[in-house]
């Protein structure tokens, strides 16, 4: 056996659907340490970005339970720790989870959000397009999900505080990884202000329709600034966007950063998000948050303040860079996990 418990071992983690460039990024780093890690997709590449293996099932339901099901038996033997993300599995999850369990398999959890968020934390009424996805048998199944997870998983893992009120617990908060080497940082030094962008992945989670009203306000006063709603592009035209871009506008209803705003963090944007203050008791870095903190009622004032500024976009852009270096920095990312796989070994 090898002075390092975990090289003997293989880690399983699936799947895509989201934190797909997050996850990529921490395993390559620990493939290059010598780990055997194997990042699984399944139906199609997300984003862009990568996978060891690919898995494609058949469309209809009963030939794809059994394909999933057959290949799941398959890989079984093959793996020691089975990382879960997105509260995702081959099929039924009580079962699915159960047998991995019965065979001493050890199992990690990473919650992402949709997953298990019930609502918006935020004390106002929100139109019925925000709430439509949280009906009470969408949330009875989540809340049911994740207590079924929670049960049978070895450790819980959240990427971020944003999700603490929505399960019943966790051993640690890891936040998004990125290799932060890879991305430049944009040097330009903008007299003005020229673009705007917001990058919804999901615009009802993301407030994007109060973002669209300011946006086009905001664009007859101010006509020489280009105020721009983007989806649908894949990782490497984001990222050509975002580079192009002066200011970012995350989201104003889940109370936390996304993907998004740490990849323009980590291009020397500055970013107006919505954060809860509820939530920066559970990390250690909550002084050190470089976020341009806004919300629904207050997004219009505080974007105009800084359309205004640009010296001080800057300022925030420059302190951005730094934030996700050091906190969401691919090799650190891979470091919290290494420890908690160590852990579930003992």
């Amino acid at each position: 056996m090898s002075p390092d418990p975990l090289k003997d071992k293989k880690i399983f983690i699936g799947f895509n659907s989201a934190g797909a460039v997050g996850i990529y990024e921490f395993t390559r780093v620990l493939k290059n340490r010598g780990y055997q890690i194997d990042f699984y997709g399944i139906g199609k590449i997300r984003f862009n970005m990568p996978v060891d293996f690919l898995l494609k099932f058949s469309p209809g339901k009963f030939r794809n339970f059994l394909e999933r099901l057959v290949y799941f038996f398959r890989l079984l033997p093959s793996y020691d720790i089975w990382h879960l993300n997105y509260a995702e599995v081959f099929f039924f999850y009580p079962l699915n989870l159960f047998i991995l369990k019965l065979w001493g398999k050890k199992i990690i959890c990473t919650f992402r959000g949709a997953d298990i968020r019930t609502g918006f934390n935020i004390p106002i009424k929100l139109p019925a397009s925000f709430e439509e996805r949280f009906g009470f048998w969408r949330n009875l199944k989540r809340r049911l999900r994740m207590k079924i997870f929670v049960f049978f998983a070895d450790k819980v893992i959240l990427t971020g505080p944003f999700l603490v009120p929505y399960v019943n617990s966790f051993d640690a908060i890891i936040p998004y990884a990125r290799n932060i080497p890879k991305i430049k940082p944009q040097n330009h030094q903008p007299n003005n202000i020229k673009l705007v962008i917001h990058a919804p992945s999901n615009p009802a989670a993301k407030g994007t329709e109060i973002v669209s009203r300011v946006f086009q306000k905001l664009a007859r006063q101010y006509p020489k600034i280009k105020f721009q709603i983007i989806s649908g592009l894949n990782y490497q035209q984001l990222q050509q966007l975002l580079a192009k871009s002066d200011i970012v506008i995350d989201q104003l209803l889940v109370g936390w950063y996304g993907g998004v705003a740490v990849e323009a963090m980590a291009l020397e944007k500055p970013v107006l998000v919505f954060i809860n203050p509820n939530y920066l008791p559970y990390i250690s870095y909550a002084d050190k948050l470089p976020i341009i903190n806004t919300n629904i009622w207050q997004l219009e004032s505080d974007l105009e303040f800084y359309l205004n500024h640009p010296e001080i976009c800057r300022l925030k852009g420059a302190e951005g860079y730094k934030f996700v270096k050091k906190f969401h920095h691919c090799q650190k990312i891979a470091d919290q996990y290494q420890q908690i796989y160590l852990q579930v070994l003992k």
